[in-house]
């Protein structure tokens, strides 16, 4: 009789542990640029634009409060967001109170880094975000 109430006590002990690993609650935390990778038009840009492209890239970072809360500053502004967790390719999409429709993608959450690829005008800009 010890044994099932020890057995039953194990699994139940284990599941919780599971459920409290989620992926999602492996994102919970403050998350800042660590890296930016441009692959721009160097007959287009010059270093010193490069290098103001990259600064602004390094300004803004993100809080994320729950498994559903986040908080983006930038310069002194903060914007409280959602954000959901693609559990099927880890995307990380974000959007703005009245904006469910139109989601933003923050990035790919893979090796504990969240990925964020981005073309722009000037050509493709991949940032790195790790966590604080």
């Amino acid at each position: 009789m010890k044994n099932i109430i020890w057995f039953s006590l194990s699994v139940i002990a284990f599941v919780w542990l599971a459920s409290c690993s989620s992926p999602e609650s492996k994102l919970i935390g403050t998350w800042k640029v660590s890296d930016v990778e441009t692959n721009f038009d160097e007959q287009s840009v010059s270093p010193e634009m490069l290098n103001q492209v990259i600064d602004m890239q390094k300004q803004t970072y993100f809080r994320i409060l729950n498994d559903s809360t986040m908080a983006i500053i930038s310069n002194d502004n903060t914007h409280e967001a959602k954000w959901v967790l693609n559990p099927d390719d880890n995307t990380i999409t974000f959007f703005f109170e009245g904006m469910e429709t139109t989601p933003n993608t923050l990035g790919k959450y893979s090796d504990g880094m969240i990925i964020s690829e981005t073309n722009t005008p000037l050509g493709k800009m991949v940032i790195f975000y790790g966590k604080e």
